[in-house]
């Protein structure tokens, strides 16, 4: 009975995590909404123009990824800044 109870808690255990994993976006999603605020800062009210990520690195603390990323623009401008999910929605842009 005890071996059929842990079986079952383990099954739960697993299914719970793997529909957590399913929800939250990936990488490239986080990385793509954190350069998509970057560039917004980068370009403020002018002209948008094409932003490239020449550095990328991402950290993941407990609940919380941070995206760190910095972006170049065609004319020469850089911005470097991090973004932080938690949950995986965006927390705060710094």
């Amino acid at each position: 009975m005890t071996a059929r109870l842990l079986l079952v808690l383990a099954v739960l255990l697993a299914a719970a995590g793997m529909a957590r994993a399913a929800t939250a976006p990936g990488d490239d999603a986080l990385v793509k909404q954190c350069a998509g605020e970057l560039a917004d800062r980068l370009f403020g009210s002018g002209p948008r123009g094409e932003a490239s990520i020449t550095a990328q690195q991402i950290r993941r603390d407990g609940d919380r990824t941070i995206v760190a990323l910095q972006l170049a623009s065609g004319e020469g401008r850089t911005i470097a800044g991090s973004c932080i999910f938690r949950g995986g929605k965006l927390f705060d842009v710094k």
